[in-house]
């Protein structure tokens, strides 16, 4: 993961209720911005986090851009990119990405990231709050839906990190294969040492060929319940005094 930017800490808001962002956003952030450069896409941005922790943790990133679908979270990010200073480099899209976007052009991304629904549709119980069921359950997008939308706005040779439960690692690699992105690089995600993964780390490049690699695993915590050092160095970037504001 990539190490601690002194620049002003980020205040990021979001919603009281309903969907909020968790650690997967900062799991994810920290291990994609080694790829991250040039132009970035967050396919689902909700309130602009991982975007606003990549402008910090990537020094080649030039512009990021977040479609959203839910009208509250995407004023949350529009606002979130203004308030930390950020609004002529980040900005927000209202739309769905599974179908062409204005102002948005196929194959001019160098990275496409996404903390994407991580409950597959028709699985477990529904969740009541109409928000928190959308960014957690595939009902508005599906795994191979979004790797054909990463696909398309990914320039060649582009590439498309994301994270997801590791269970669903089978579904990643065959979603990648139908859209021919390959060249991965995943890394396990650990609750803590000694615990089975729980999540995955994942990015491919669109045509790339070869074995997958595996990195080393990633613990979320070390000591008791606080974050391990890696997680910790991330998580400083927006723990200022209105750490995560309600309003």
């Amino acid at each position: 993961m990539a190490g601690f930017d002194r620049r002003p800490l980020l205040e990021i808001r979001q919603p009281e209720r309903g969907y909020r962002f968790s650690i997967d956003s900062v799991l994810l952030a920290g291990f994609a911005a080694p790829f991250c450069r040039g132009a970035v896409l967050d396919l689902g941005t909700g309130c602009g986090v991982l975007l606003l922790l990549l402008s910090r943790l990537a020094r080649d990133m030039d512009s990021g851009t977040g479609v959203e679908l839910q009208g509250e979270l995407l004023s949350f990010a529009r606002e979130n990119f203004r308030d930390n200073g950020l609004e002529g480099r980040l900005r927000a899209v209202q739309g769905d990405f599974r179908r062409e976007i204005a102002r948005i052009p196929p194959e001019t991304f160098d990275l496409v990231v996404s903390n994407p629904p991580y409950g597959r549709a028709g699985r477990g119980r529904r969740n009541p709050d109409p928000g928190k069921e959308t960014a957690r359950h595939e009902v508005s997008c599906s795994l191979p839906e979004l790797f054909a939308a990463a696909r398309r706005f990914l320039a060649p040779g582009g590439r498309f990190a994301l994270i997801l439960p590791a269970g669903r690692l089978p579904d990643i690699e065959a979603s990648a294969g139908r859209e021919r992105m390959g060249g991965a690089v995943l890394r396990p995600v650990h609750p803590r040492e000694g615990a089975p993964r729980h999540r995955v780390l994942y990015c491919a490049s669109r045509g790339g060929v070869g074995a997958s690699r595996e990195l080393p695993p990633l613990y979320v915590h070390g000591d008791r319940e606080k974050y391990a050092p890696e997680v910790e160095r991330v998580c400083r970037l927006f723990r200022a005094g209105r750490q995560e504001a309600e309003r």
